[in-house]
C-alpha cells in the first residue's frame, strides 16, 4: 500500500524558482538581438564607407566624419568612432561602438571591420 503524497505548493515553488531564470534567459535573449542589431548597422555603415572611399575616391576624413556622425545619430549605437585608413591599394573601415543594454547604464561593445580594393585606373 502506497502512503499518499503531499504535493500541494509544489506548483507554486516550482514557479517560484524558476520564474528569475526564465526573466534571465529573457534578457540576456534581448540583449543579444540589440547588439546583433547595432553590430549590422554598423557593418552596413562601414561598408557603404569602404564603397565611397574605393571606388567613388571620396576624401576619407569625410567619409569618416559623415560615418561617424550617422551612426551616433541613431538610438541603436552608442559612442561610434570610424577609422578609414587607405593604403593606396585597399580601403579598410574600423568602426567601434556599443550597443545599449536593455538595463540602464550597460553596453555591449563591438568592433566591425570591412575592406574593398580600391578600384581604378593606374598607369
Amino acid at each position: 500500500m502506497s502512503m499518499p503524497s503531499d504535493d500541494r505548493g509544489s506548483a507554486t515553488l516550482t514557479t517560484v524558482l524558476l520564474t528569475p531564470v526564465f526573466v534571465v534567459i529573457a534578457f540576456a535573449a534581448f540583449q543579444a538581438a540589440l547588439w546583433t542589431h547595432a553590430r549590422t548597422e554598423a557593418r552596413a555603415v562601414a561598408r557603404d564607407a569602404a564603397a565611397l572611399v574605393a571606388r567613388a575616391g571620396e576624401p576619407a576624413d569625410l567619409v569618416a566624419q559623415s560615418a561617424t556622425d550617422t551612426l551616433n545619430a541613431s538610438d541603436i549605437v552608442d559612442d561610434a568612432s570610424v577609422v578609414i585608413t587607405n593604403n593606396g591599394r585597399f580601403v579598410t573601415v574600423r568602426v567601434t561602438g556599443a550597443a545599449p543594454g536593455i538595463v540602464r547604464g550597460t553596453r555591449s561593445g563591438f568592433d566591425v571591420t570591412e575592406a574593398l580594393p580600391v578600384e581604378g585606373f593606374r598607369p
